[in-house]
């Protein structure tokens, strides 16, 4: 399945003693896929002591810890993509820190399409998400959506594209987590229909540190980024300044004065980012014709969940089943539906409002 330079680069990125500038130091800075550990050998006992660095090369050379890796990534139905394989992204592998190998649950042919990313705070204003809801939707048909799995923004964006999936999602940790935990079922269902990646081997846990490193990533696979929403130091800013970087097109949507979650996009705008409103402007930008939309159909039941949402402004989950003389867990699919579809959005926890 692997070539050997792949299972080298596989090696390499699951042992936990390597940071990614050790590994890209035994690669002679990625010019070859072969670890030369004699010539690297002073560095690697200074940065990891005498004992380390034996304990390092031994199991690189060793067989059977090669394919004790290979096995437990392959029970987990992870598919790594490494720097030397031929589905590694180009826009990545052209960034001056791209991570050695991509860990992959999902279609990884995704990796190969026209990418945008589209990112924005957890706090993000009703009206903000349903635009960014609407916007992702429209552009998952000529981009695959590239963005994280935080609540607010992250998950406007996988709802608009989840039903076409054309959507990636970057993770921050290893696949043994879920985070935040409030969108486990989400973060599956682009799994199943999407993308997930990360730079992380299974047991790595979210740490903070870890989601600027992401960010890279995020910005890197994209030809281009839009920020919905950020506070001053908000890491979608931080991700908009990865793809300024990396010359990509930043776009944003504008603020009124004195809105907090909107502070980082007048930044970012001022600091020559494109001022975008709708999807219509970043196709334009891209010289891609924009198509009609279509108001999405709804069951009766969706029809009638809706409505009591939109009657009461917002409510929790289990005041709108009481409303409709059910229990919460049998509006579960019908709310899940009516995300999916750009017409609620997630408050916080199980509150919802209408878009």
């Amino acid at each position: 399945m692997y070539t050997e330079e792949e299972i080298n680069i596989i090696t390499l990125s699951a042992t936990a003693e390597l940071t990614h500038k050790n590994c890209v130091t035994l690669l002679n800075g990625l010019a070859t896929a072969q670890p030369d550990f004699e010539i690297h050998k002073n560095y690697l006992i200074k940065t990891l002591s005498d004992g380390v660095y034996n304990k390092v090369k031994g199991n690189f050379y060793s067989q059977s810890y090669r394919s004790a890796i290979l096995k437990k990534l392959a029970d987990r139905g992870i598919t790594c993509v490494t720097y030397f394989s031929k589905d590694y992204p180009e826009n990545l592998k052209n960034t001056p820190c791209p991570p050695l190998t991509l860990f992959c649950k999902g279609n990884v042919g995704l990796l190969k399409r026209k990418s945008l990313s589209i990112v924005g705070s957890r706090r993000t204003l009703p009206n903000i998400l349903k635009e960014s809801k609407a916007v992702s939707a429209e552009l998952c048909k000529k981009f695959t959506i590239v963005t994280g799995t935080a609540d607010g923004a992250d998950a406007a964006v996988i709802n608009g594209a989840l039903g076409s999936g054309n959507i990636i999602c970057v993770l921050a940790y290893g696949f043994d987590s879920y985070y935040p935990s409030v969108n486990e079922n989400l973060i599956k269902s682009v799994e199943k229909n999407g993308l997930l990646i990360t730079e992380y081997t299974p047991q790595v846990k979210p740490q903070k540190f870890n989601f600027p490193a992401r960010n890279r990533i995020i910005a890197g696979l994209s030809e281009g980024t839009l920020v919905v929403s950020a506070g001053k130091r908000s890491g979608a800013t931080i991700t908009a300044r990865y793809a300024l970087e990396y010359g990509k097109r930043v776009f944003a949507f504008p603020y009124s004065l004195g809105v907090a979650s909107g502070e980082g996009c007048n930044s970012l705008i001022r600091d020559g980012a494109t001022l975008v409103t709708d999807a219509g402007d970043i196709l334009e930008d891209f010289g891609i014709e924009r198509e009609e939309s279509k108001a999405p159909a709804l069951t009766a039941e969706e029809l009638e969940t809706l409505t009591v949402i939109k009657e009461m402004g917002d409510a929790f989950l289990s005041t709108v089943a009481i409303k409709l003389g059910k229990m919460p867990f049998q509006l579960i699919p019908v709310i899940t539906s009516l995300e999916m579809k750009g017409l609620i959005a997630r408050l916080g926890g199980n509150r919802y409002a209408a878009l």
